[in-house]
């Protein structure tokens, strides 16, 4: 029994001593592993394989790794790189049940094996379980069925009396390997129930099961009904029944049916005793050491008389030499209870070796609870030497080394040349500096010793192996090289000499190299577990994850140890969050975070897998949920260690929870941490420097966010997230071309990475390089990214470029993924009332140094969020927690120690007089499409407008009615519209005073008629928005004495350098709109002279600016004024103005300002005789005015009130009567006289627009124009209807729709 345990703690401590050999401490490596975990669960290939690499340089054995490498592999579709991992899986001694899984998920991963399994579901969910059964064994393909699909295949074969046996044999090995899952352990508990002779044993297990958490309630309710199946019971059941009424005692229905057994039990004395043969020749076997004979007996024994005390006893020492410390407690402990007391002192054994192999597990996340439990071991055995073994391995891998040396040299007192103990010192003293202390000891080692210790070879190795690591710590890979190929001569079935040197190999860039060291050996030995192991291990590091997963494989399930157990439910995490990951990124959200939820019982058995697992929940778009887990994770760990509180500040950061990072990282930043640890620290740190500087970029203070961002620069300064930040520093101060240059060389590094594609296509639109936009572009769209705020962003570039219907059509698919994510939100929301408070509120020996991290951004931007006491953060933003130190002004900023950051000097954005910086906000999708939508629908419109002005009859007096009718439709980037337009003007009679002055001039007004005429207009129209041109070409309304063709081309848009100032050029021949005689044409009835009918033909040029808080503006025409039977004019105006915004909010806005107006013509038109135009056409025109604009919008209305007053004044020269007939001058000999006037004139105007809903708008405006003899009014009705929901904001300032011959 000695020599059993002595054997099974050399295996168990080589092991161990091994894995201390090539780490720091098992915080780092695990720390290690859950950054490789977090990495992959990113679908960042690069940095998962480089954490796992350096977890295989600390640990060439660690499980994790090598199957994270593997599953790169799958991932890569490089089915060779993951059978080479599978491979060193396999070699591993005991191999990893995780080989197995390795293997089977190479193989799930298959098109068929996926429509295989999905098959297989689908008959077991119609309860064809023969069927489904078929083709499980199809799936596995003569593969022991591991993990989760396993858990269904067993589970459905168990419903199959032929297959039970094998089922029960499958669930418990299921078990064995993970003895945390307790969705197995309900199947196998309730399949034993169904079945009369392991009832017993499943209504105990169910009543273990009652008491975990997540399947209480199913686990309760099984044990009671198991208890009904059984009936009135026996004896030996009795105890069944008292249990459950332990725990309801008000079970009334349970408490009869055993008050009813009870009384048909008999009272005649039990048979002398005799010992059963079975037991006897299972006592026998095992003394022989036969265990499958033993085991073999006394399960036969115990299925007939299931507390036989000796079979019991016996049956739970063999457990014990199966190393199953947790089974043989109990059946020890059965055996006592049932008279066994001679078991007594097995059951001590048993618990000393269950306390060593705790310890041992507890040594990985919880070092001094595990030395608490060593110490407990060594108290029931002081002699022995094995808990002082396993209490200094437990302290050299948490670094307590003096404690570590002290007993190993005890344990080296007791035992002269203990192997374990020997190369346990050994590691110590090299790890404190005593190397050569170490070498010597070895070479002071008598011959016989050495023997002892495995041969003199063996020792030359150990030796080259030490001298190897020294070379190695001084950096001298080629000499640590060197030390270990003389160690793999001196020692050649040593397969971690092997791996140490395998692995420099790759560090040095030798793969091949690297890969024969194992291979070759796996040839002569193919089913040494620790070969197979190892070469699982090394294809991780070399990220060949088919070849780990295949290695692995060939590692025996029940060969495996925890460890293995341990990295097979990590990788099946890590495999089924890259699953989800992937979906998501196809646009799958939903389906990507149902799977998600499925993980969560595996997830639960580890906090770093929990954080894993919420990161997931972040990028599938779940940012709610993943925060619950985390809080719930950390409430629930005592002490949080450093790396946990690094993954939630993670988590915080992505959600944008800056206060809570910034709180967490002040905490941490004086913590001793391990190179992992401090590693993630910087991560986080560098992450959150770019965030803030963002957002300070995004408030427009550069120069803050350049000495934010500057830390970051110089720690890595060719690192794609800052130099992107830095980049968008410049585009925002108006240096676009320097943007663009910061952006080629990282893209040239990282040519899919989509944010980079987004950021350079942005910053070459800026420099006007669209061809390298639309490539980024391009390359952007084939990476088929479904991030909402990805396509977001890039239809607003699109839209930059023109390109509205690629906008529109990204947009589309963003508000898709986001109503599919809120849906998900409202029902997790539905289904969890509450939210836990901060995990963190009262943590101790939390300092901060204020220098080292920078404030979040909003503290900066918005000062009022800086408390009056002396904090520097708000009191909600970490509760509990000690505050930052104020400190002084001009102090708050890091001091860099210098290059080519450092220092204000080098910090462009430094104010060096005034600086505006319009940072625009960016929208969300959905209101980014709404307003494409606004302005891409296709919408109809009627109006009616009516202009009319106090005037003379018959002469300049008009009453114009206008009811045009618009049809607008899209076509891709265009739009296209058409227009019909009914008119009628009606300028009254023309009496007595004004005959003569009219026409032919007659001095009666008999004849001369109503003026007046009616015509249809008729026009087609193209506009191109996102580029600001539009055309249009028709006739004047068709009826008219005169009718024409009408139309004109415009271009307004900003210029590409700065988007506050704009520029308009237009061409255009419009009808003259002032009388009847200008717009139609007029007839005298009295001589049957016709006559107008004039167009203005020319061009107008304008310049704007406006920042939103002043602007101004400058315009110049030309035209040329033609007309039938009109003498020709000319027109030549200039104008311009200033405004300030008095206020100017997102829904309200109010300006006031200056303006002047110069006019003039060639000649006086403004009369009605034959040959006058009749327009007002002063030869000289000057006008001052103070206009005033208010407007405002709600939800569904937004209007427009605009007024000027000022001074006007124009001069007017003589003119002919009938400039255009020499003849009829000559007759008449009139003229008209000159004329100068000034005087103040005035105009008011509103307009509204009106939504009834989403489709339906109506709109109205009124205005008064007043001079000194001059008064017009006008009005308009429209109504319009939109073709798409219009569920944006309405416009400001309101547009009201006008006719198409409105002034």
């Amino acid at each position: 029994m000695q020599s059993r345990r002595h054997t099974l703690a050399i295996g168990i401590f080589t092991a161990l001593i091994g894995t201390a050999v090539h780490a720091e401490t098992t915080d780092v490596q695990a720390l290690l592993v859950e950054q490789g975990q977090y990495w992959q669960a990113r679908d960042n290939a690069s940095r998962a394989a480089e954490a796992w690499q350096k977890v295989l340089r600390l640990d060439p054995n660690q499980i994790d790794a090598l199957y994270g490498m593997g599953l790169i592999g799958i991932k890569q579709n490089n089915p060779e790189q993951a059978q080479q991992y599978l491979l060193r899986l396999q070699t591993l001694s005991p191999q990893p049940w995780l080989a197995a899984q390795l293997e089977q998920d190479i193989a799930l991963a298959q098109p068929q094996n996926i429509a295989l399994l999905a098959e297989a579901r689908r008959l077991a969910d119609g309860d064809q379980r023969d069927k489904a059964t078929e083709v499980f064994r199809q799936l596995f393909g003569g593969r022991t069925p591991e993990g989760t699909v396993g858990r269904e295949y067993y589970n459905n074969l168990a419903f199959n009396a032929a297959g039970w046996p094998e089922a029960r044999k499958g669930l418990e090995r299921l078990l064995r390997e993970t003895p945390h899952d307790s969705i197995l352990a309900l199947f196998l508990a309730k399949h034993l129930v169904r079945h009369e002779d392991s009832r017993p044993e499943g209504i105990r297990a169910l009543a273990k099961l009652s008491t975990r958490v997540d399947i209480a309630g199913d686990a309760d309710e099984s044990w009671r009904l198991a208890l009904v199946w059984t009936g009135p019971p026996n004896a030996a059941q009795v105890p069944l029944f008292e249990q459950f009424l332990k725990v309801h005692p008000d079970d009334q229905e349970i408490r009869d049916q055993l008050n009813k057994g009870k009384k048909q039990m008999t009272t005649a004395a039990a048979p002398s005793w005799q010992q059963d043969p079975m037991v006897a020749r299972g006592l026998q076997a095992l003394e022989k050491g036969d265990q499958a004979s033993a085991e073999q007996s006394f399960a036969a024994r115990l299925k007939n008389k299931p507390d036989d005390a000796d079979a019991l006893g016996g049956l739970g020492v063999v457990r014990q030499q199966q190393s199953r410390f947790g089974e043989a407690e109990q059946l020890l402990n059965r055996a006592i209870a049932n008279g066994g007391t001679r078991w007594k002192s097995a059951l001590d054994s048993v618990r000393y070796w269950a306390l060593l192999q705790q310890a041992r597990e507890q040594a990985k996340t919880q070092p001094a609870k595990a030395q608490q439990t060593a110490a407990q071991a060594m108290r029931m055995n002081p002699n022995g030497i094995d808990a002082r073994l396993t209490l200094a391995d437990i302290q050299a891998q948490a670094g307590q080394l003096d404690a570590a040396q002290d007993n190993y040299r005890q344990v080296l007192a007791m035992q002269r040349g203990n192997v374990q103990a020997m190369e346990g010192l050994v590691n110590v003293l090299s790890q404190t500096g005593q190397a050569d202390e170490a070498l010597r000891l070895l070479d002071t080692l008598p011959p016989a010793e050495q023997t002892r210790m495995g041969g003199v070879a063996q020792l030359r190795a150990l030796r080259s192996t030490q001298a190897a690591k020294l070379a190695e710590q001084r950096g001298d890979t080629r000499g640590a090289q060197q030390a270990l190929v003389q160690a793999v001569k001196e020692d050649p079935d040593n397969v971690w000499t092997r791996f140490d040197l395998a692995r420099l190999y790759l560090k040095s860039g030798e793969e091949q190299k690297a890969g024969g060291l194992i291979v070759g050996y796996l040839k002569v030995h193919p089913t040494n577990n620790d070969a197979l192991y190892t070469s699982a291990l090394l294809s991780v590091e070399m990220e060949q994850w088919s070849a780990a997963q295949t290695t692995i494989s060939r590692i025996p399930a029940e060969r495996r140890n925890a460890d293995m157990n341990e990295l097979a439910d990590q990788i099946t995490l890590t495999v089924q969050i890259k699953l989800a990951a992937s979906m998501a990124k196809r646009g799958e959200r939903p389906q990507a975070l149902a799977l998600l939820d499925r993980l969560q019982p595996m997830a639960t058995r580890s906090a770093d897998r929990m954080a894993t697992l919420a990161a997931a929940y972040v990028d599938a778009g779940d940012s709610v949920r993943a925060q619950t887990m985390m809080r719930d994770v950390i409430s629930q760990t005592p002490t949080p260690s450093a790396e946990l509180m690094l993954q939630y500040a993670n988590l915080l950061l992505s959600t944008g929870n800056d206060a809570q990072v910034n709180s967490i990282l002040r905490g941490l930043q004086n913590q001793q941490m391990s190179v992992a640890t401090r590693k993630r620290f910087d991560d986080v740190l560098y992450q959150y420097r770019i965030r803030q500087a963002d957002q300070l970029r995004e408030g427009g203070n550069l120069a803050a966010a350049y000495e934010t961002l500057a830390p970051a620069l110089a720690s890595r300064p060719g690192d794609a997230g800052a130099v992107s930040a830095l980049a968008r520093m410049y585009a925002s101060s108006g240096d676009n071309a320097k943007a663009f240059e910061l952006y080629k060389p990282l893209l040239q590094r990282q040519p899919n990475d989509p944010q980079i594609l987004l950021n350079a296509a942005d910053a070459a639109v800026q420099a006007h390089d669209v061809g390298f936009a639309e490539r980024a572009l391009e390359q952007f769209l084939k990476l088929e990214t479904y991030d909402p705020r990805s396509l977001t962003e890039a239809a607003r570039i699109y839209r930059s470029m023109g390109k509205s219907s690629q906008a529109t059509e990204l947009l589309r698919k963003a508000v898709a993924i986001e109503q599919n994510e809120q849906k998900r939100s409202l029902t997790t929301q539905a289904n969890s009332a509450t939210v836990a408070s901060n995990p963190f509120a009262g943590l101790t020996g939390q300092r901060n140094q204020v220098d080292a991290i920078p404030a979040p951004a909003q503290t900066i931007l918005q000062p009022a969020l800086m408390l009056a006491s002396n904090t520097t953060l708000p009191d909600d933003a970490y509760p509990g927690q000690v505050q930052p130190r104020r400190v002084a002004a001009g102090t708050d900023r890091q001091a860099l120690s210098g290059g080519q950051f450092a220092g204000n000097s080098g910090n462009p954005f430094v104010v060096q007089g005034t600086v505006n910086v319009a940072v625009a906000e960016t929208s969300s999708a959905q209101r980014a499409l709404d307003n494409i939508l606004q302005e891409r629908s296709a919408y109809v419109t009627q109006g009616v407008t009516i202009r009319t002005n106090d005037s003379e009859s018959g002469l300049s007096k008009m009453t114009d009615v206008e009811t045009p009718l618009e049809i607008n439709i899209p076509a891709g980037d265009n739009r296209y519209a058409v227009r019909v337009t009914p008119v009628s003007l009606n300028a009254g009679g023309v009496d007595s005073d004004s005959a003569a002055r009219f026409g032919g001039g007659a001095s009666s007004s008999d004849g001369t008629g109503s003026q007046r005429d009616k015509g249809v207009g008729l026009s087609v129209a193209y506009a191109r928005p996102d580029e600001g041109i539009k055309a249009d070409i028709g006739t004047t309304p068709i009826g008219f004495k005169y009718t024409t063709a009408a139309g004109g081309v415009s271009v307004d848009r900003p210029l590409e350098d700065n988007s506050n100032v704009r520029y308009g050029v237009n061409v255009s021949r419009r009808p003259v709109t002032d009388s009847v005689t200008s717009f139609a044409g007029a007839t005298d009835e009295r001589t049957g002279q016709s006559w107008g009918g004039v167009t203005a033909n020319g061009g107008r040029a304008q310049l704007s600016f406006d920042d939103q808080q002043v602007g101004t503006y400058g315009y110049g025409s030309w035209h040329k004024l033609l007309g039938h039977n009109v003498k020709s004019n000319s027109r030549a105006e200039l104008g311009g103005g200033l405004y300030w915004y008095l206020s100017n909010t997102e829904d309200g806005k109010l300006t006031a300002g200056l303006s002047a107006t110069g006019l003039s013509f060639e000649n006086n038109q403004d009369f009605f005789t034959y040959g006058h135009g009749g327009y007002f056409s002063p030869q000289s025109y000057f006008a001052l005015g103070v206009p005033v604009t208010w407007s405002q919008r709600t939800d569904r209305f937004s209007y427009l009130i605009k007024g000027s007053v000022g001074v006007q004044h124009f001069e007017q020269d003589g003119a002919d009567y009938f400039p255009n007939d020499k003849d009829l001058q000559a007759t008449s000999n009139q003229s008209y006289e000159s004329q100068s006037k000034t005087g103040v004139g005035y105009s008011l105007s509103g307009s509204g627009e009106y939504k009834f809903n989403s489709n339906v708008f109506l709109g109205a405006n009124l205005g008064l124009d007043n001079a000194q003899d001059y008064k017009q009014f006008t009005g308009a009705m429209y109504l319009r209807y939109m073709f798409e929901d219009m569920n944006g904001p309405m416009e400001l300032p309101v547009s009201p729709y006008r006719s198409p011959y409105s002034n």
